[in-house]
């Protein structure tokens, strides 16, 4: 490419995409007054509860004052539970208190057969093939994003 070409440049469609699909998934959560960040926190939370702040930021991919105005919502809605480590109270672990687990257990399904219809728009193997891509360009990210380290040269 000698051009910049908007339809053919990788990173461009892959936020393209990703946006889309971000914005037809928030209405399935926005229908239990979730917004994306607390979204992302309470699935990560449901998942591997006692987290940090920072923890969330970094597997949310979210800087700290957006996963702190979250982990606030969360709070005044009592989804979330905040402890104080006992070595060093400056660290404060996040977890999901009964509300919040119960409010992630009747998302859940719907989010489940919003996932189940997406995925009807490539075959099976090509699903599979796309999240396994999409997992190693991510791993790339984590290890070369972050640096001024450039992308490799095509062979």
């Amino acid at each position: 490419m000698k051009n910049l070409e908007l339809d053919n440049f990788l990173p461009y469609q892959l936020v393209m995409v990703a946006d889309s699909i971000s914005r037809s998934l928030a209405k399935v959560y926005a229908d239990f007054d979730l917004t994306t960040p607390e979204w992302r926190i309470l699935a990560h939370l449901q998942q591997s509860d006692n987290r940090t702040p920072t923890e969330l930021g970094r597997l949310t991919n979210m800087d700290k004052a957006r996963v702190t105005r979250a982990l606030i919502l969360m709070d005044n809605k009592h989804l979330v539970v905040r402890t104080s480590n006992s070595q060093d109270k400056r660290v404060v672990h996040i977890s999901l208190t009964e509300q919040g687990k119960q409010l992630f257990q009747q998302i859940e399904p719907q989010v489940l057969a919003w996932n189940q219809n997406f995925s009807h728009v490539l075959p099976n193997k090509k699903n599979q093939l796309l999240l396994d891509l999409l997992k190693q360009l991510n791993q790339w990210c984590l290890t070369h994003c972050t640096s001024t380290e450039e992308p490799p040269k095509a062979e």
